[in-house]
């Protein structure tokens, strides 16, 4: 699945940028300046594609321990109004991914200048 490589990607690209950061602080006694932007970008984009995949495998948070101990008509019932609730919740994301937009294309990041949309992004992105 393309959405998993790409966390795969990101992961990679987070220790990578991490090893580098703390190589830098202590070794060469020099911090790079942009590494803990690179690393907070990848992290966020990570939780929310990975939350996407969790969804879309049916392996997000559920109250397994409460849903168990129902009858069969009540663990269908909460099945559903846990997916309702879900679903309502990626609603929210994806409207609050797309409200930001103006106030985030406005932001720039300091080390790396980059545009704060780069960061905001993965909040529609990731609740569909």
């Amino acid at each position: 699945m393309l959405i998993e490589r790409v966390c795969l990607a990101l992961m990679l690209a987070l220790v990578g940028d991490v090893f580098l950061g703390v190589f830098s602080r202590y070794i060469l006694q020099a911090t790079f300046q942009w590494y803990d932007e690179v690393a907070r970008l990848c992290f966020i984009w990570i939780v929310f594609l990975g939350a996407a995949v969790a969804v879309k495998r049916g392996m997000h948070f559920r109250m397994r321990l409460v849903v168990d101990r129902l009858g069969p008509s009540a663990a269908r019932f909460a099945d559903r109004l846990v997916t309702l609730a879900t679903m309502a919740f990626g609603a929210v994301l994806v409207a609050g991914g797309y409200g930001i937009y103006p106030i985030a294309q406005r932001q720039v990041t300091d080390a790396l200048e980059i545009s704060m949309l780069w960061f905001y992004a993965a909040l529609p992105v990731g609740a569909r």
